[in-house]
């Protein structure tokens, strides 16, 4: 019987900015790749939490349906940043913590100079405007933000959508580790098939077909997510109440496994 060839192609995609969300499931990568777990006596809110050291992927509603909160320090994602930023997002949080636990206590301010150095290499533009330093994508549809006189304020990367724009909130006192990789990860090509790109970024994106392969398997790690082979995942996490923001109290309560 003659196979039946995919009408929907696989396609390498650049600038990721534009390339739609594509597919992540979150929580798979957690649990199977991570060890992360649910305790019996969460909240609701809470989707996971790492094993030892109180990192807790919840879900909200509004500009940051999903955030990952741990002591000290927030990032919020909405569910149409690029699958392939909150794979690494999640990725350096889960690795980084077995290596450098120090970088994730939320003591030191968001700096960001690996990430602007990665950005304005890859030829995007800083300036500043309305009280913002800015590091803009070189078609204006991404940039990375930075307050110039709120040292306590959040730490902004966009870009265009299909409706509106996507977000990525980093709490001045984000992991610098975090930004980074995120960075890193929005800067390669993306993984899409032709039917997931927005409709009003075709004329602005180049493409390339890529041959159909089976499904990979095993721990992703923070470089799968920056690969250019990074690979399109299934069902996203859906939105429920608002994020909540970590704190000492309430995520060091989730660290332990239950008995």
């Amino acid at each position: 019987m003659p196979t039946a060839v995919s009408t929907d192609p696989l396609l390498s995609v650049r600038p990721a900015h534009l390339a739609g969300p594509g597919d992540a499931d979150l929580a798979s990568l957690l649990t199977t790749e991570h060890g992360w777990f649910r305790p019996y006596n969460s909240p609701t809110h809470v989707v996971l939490v790492s094993g030892t050291t109180g990192i807790a992927l919840s879900t909200g509603s509004g500009t940051a349906p999903l955030s990952l909160n741990g002591i000290g320090w927030s990032v919020g994602f909405c569910h149409q940043v690029p699958a392939e930023v909150t794979r690494a997002l999640l990725d350096e949080a889960a690795t980084g913590l077995r290596h450098a636990p120090d970088l994730f206590t939320g003591t030191g301010r968001l700096a960001g100079h690996h990430a602007r150095a990665a950005l304005l290499a890859a030829g995007w533009s800083g300036h500043q405007r309305d009280g913002y330093e800015l590091v803009s994508a070189p078609d204006r549809h991404a940039a990375l933000s930075f307050p110039l006189e709120a040292p306590g304020s959040e730490v902004m990367l966009t870009g265009a959508a299909e409706k509106g724009t996507w977000t990525v909130r980093f709490g001045a006192t984000a992991p610098e580790p975090l930004l980074t990789a995120a960075t890193a990860a929005l800067l390669a090509p993306v993984v899409r098939r032709a039917g997931q790109l927005p409709a009003r970024h075709q004329g602005l994106l180049t493409t390339q077909t890529l041959a159909e392969r089976p499904p990979r398997t095993g721990r992703s790690g923070a470089a799968r997510a920056r690969s250019t082979a990074a690979r399109p995942v299934s069902a996203p996490l859906p939105p429920s109440d608002r994020p909540r923001t970590g704190s000492t109290t309430s995520v060091s309560a989730l660290r332990r496994r239950p008995s």
